[in-house]
């Protein structure tokens, strides 16, 4: 019942921006609120599916952006990592900012993607087919939303992936209205990678958030 309720979403929300019906709403809000919400929301499920969470979002992340998107963007992420990750397996959600960018990066350590398919992901009704998942096989929608929204933000969606390797999926907005000194670091998917194997080796099994 829940993921026929999301699936319908993606597709009412998909159709209104291909329709050019669906207007983004701007506020400005802390991002760092938002990304905290929406892995507590999806705590639960990552539990019963034995996966671990592990958030890594520096604060403050001062926004002016649509908020709804902004939520839907990290929910559909998550919701896709949690689902192609097996069980024992960890995700690291990563926020960082650069310049005017957010950067909001999911990566899992689930089975990877194909290449010949990779190119194809965010494409409507386009999802992978590794042996691993055909067991619980989706519409491929939330991607192409992901996709839809960052555009619409004039950001953008990158995916990288490799077949036994997890995958990370990047999403950059230029939305930022205040920048905080940081240490400028970028969200890419070796730093993921090597966050996952560093909380696999430690064998650890709770949601962290550090910031």
């Amino acid at each position: 019942g829940r993921h026929l309720l999301e699936l319908i979403g993606d597709v009412l929300d998909l159709s209104k921006i291909e329709a050019d019906s669906y207007s983004l709403s701007y506020e400005t809000f802390e991002a760092a609120d938002v990304i905290e919400l929406c892995t507590r929301m999806l705590s639960q499920r990552a539990e019963d599916a034995g996966v671990t969470i592990e958030l890594d979002a520096a604060t403050p992340i001062p926004v002016k952006a649509d908020r709804k998107a902004l939520r839907q963007i990290l929910l559909n992420l998550l919701s896709n990592a949690i689902k192609f990750t097996p069980r024992g397996g960890v995700i690291v959600v990563m926020a960082k900012t650069r310049g005017d960018d957010l950067t909001l990066a999911v990566g899992d350590s689930g089975p990877g993607i194909a290449p010949a398919e990779l190119a194809q992901l965010g494409q409507r009704y386009m999802q992978a087919s590794t042996a691993e998942q055909t067991a619980d096989r989706g519409s491929g929608l939330g991607l192409s939303l992901v996709k839809a929204l960052a555009e619409m933000h004039g950001g953008e969606m990158v995916i990288e992936s490799a077949v036994g390797e997890g995958t990370t999926v990047s999403v950059t907005l230029p939305v930022i209205r205040r920048v905080e000194a940081g240490d400028g670091k970028s969200d890419d998917a070796l730093e993921i990678h090597s966050r996952i194997q560093r909380a696999q080796q430690a064998g650890q099994a709770l949601i962290s958030s550090s910031g």
